[in-house]
């Protein structure tokens, strides 16, 4: 009966986690749509829609967690404001404008495979970084396969007939490292905080869930990011602007907001719970695939039959193998630690 029951978690899991690929992989067309007026038409200024998406986003996130936790825990917040205004920094401000203008100046297909270097940048700054994360020959070949993929997108990129393909890929591979970045700072936070409450007899015994990390650290990326959007966009500090933004922006807006910052996201933390943390990220390799796809489909960009398929394997196994020896380690923690129990 038990074994029927991890069957069903682990097909459930399986389901949710494609979803969530294929939701994530379907905002690299809609972004590229988005932003360039000579793909979707008429449009916004990038970062407006960046603050449009993170102010449903941040009130969605809110209310979730005030209904799962019953308390935002702003003095947690108030204790750790550095940390966390780093992580809203890299993880929303900096990220989105790599992610939007990047978007704006080269195609999706290319930027949907970029940005998965992010996965081989948290493996190089965690092991310089984090004294919990070594090298290991897996990893120095996973990061290698994963960086050839980037030589293999910028050198023979098939979509040409784009704004300036090289300065959006630099913009894409900064949002990259950013959230790279932005990933290394949460386990150092989350790593301080769990040996804080070992250690401090006045500590409240409070264990920031990812949950609240995230609902913090979008409100804080949002209320960075939204001064530096209206100091180059200064005409929407009038109300009235917004009732001027054509409706596809607002129908792409909404996709971003609650179906891919909201709901991927819940949807990826049920797969996590269903599976494991190692595993379900395994699933990311399927972002720029559906990305790909989605964009050849919908732009009408080009997919050439060996740059692309050839850069998706490299990709795919650079991540697997970044991630073999961390699956290897956290098992091996997470038995000894039952046998504690």
């Amino acid at each position: 009966m038990k074994k029927d029951t991890n069957k069903k978690n682990r097909i459930i899991a399986y389901i949710i986690l494609l979803i969530t690929a294929f939701i994530w992989g379907g905002t690299w067309p809609l972004g590229r749509w988005m932003v360039s007026e000579s793909v979707g038409g008429e449009t916004i200024p990038p970062l407006m829609i960046v603050v449009l998406r993170y102010f449903f986003a941040v009130i969605c996130f809110i209310l979730i967690l005030r209904y799962r936790d019953g308390s935002l825990n702003a003095s947690f917040a108030k204790k750790h404001w550095k940390i966390l205004i780093f992580m809203g920094l890299t993880s929303v401000t900096i990220y989105q404008i790599g992610y939007m203008l990047g978007e704006l100046f080269t195609s999706a297909s290319d930027a949907s495979i970029l940005v998965t270097t992010n996965a081989v940048w948290v493996i190089v700054l965690s092991g310089l970084f984090l004294d919990t994360e070594l090298f290991t020959w897996r990893k120095v070949i996973g990061t290698v396969l994963a960086f050839s993929s980037v030589i293999l997108v910028i050198g023979f990129s098939p979509n040409l007939n784009v704004e300036n393909r090289i300065l959006g890929d630099i913009l894409v591979l900064i949002a990259a490292f950013s959230y790279a970045t932005y990933t290394v700072a949460s386990r150092h936070f989350l790593n301080t905080t769990r040996e804080d409450s070992k250690t401090d007899l006045n500590s409240d015994n409070f264990h920031p869930s990812s949950l609240w990390m995230i609902t913090w650290i979008s409100l804080i990326g949002f209320i960075i990011t939204l001064p530096i959007a209206l100091i180059f966009s200064p005409e929407y500090i009038n109300p009235i602007q917004f009732f001027m933004i054509p409706n596809r922006i607002w129908i792409g807006v909404s996709y971003l907001s609650f179906l891919s910052t909201v709901g991927a996201y819940t949807f990826y933390l049920e797969g996590i719970k269903r599976l494991d943390a190692s595993r379900a990220a395994i699933f990311q390799t399927l972002v720029p695939l559906f990305g790909v796809i989605l964009s050849a489909i919908f732009l009408g960009e080009e997919f050439d039959i060996l740059v692309y398929p050839f850069s998706l394997l490299c990709v795919a196994i650079g991540i697997i193998l970044v991630n073999y020896k961390t699956n290897r380690v956290s098992n091996k923690s997470n038995s000894s630690s039952k046998k504690r129990k």
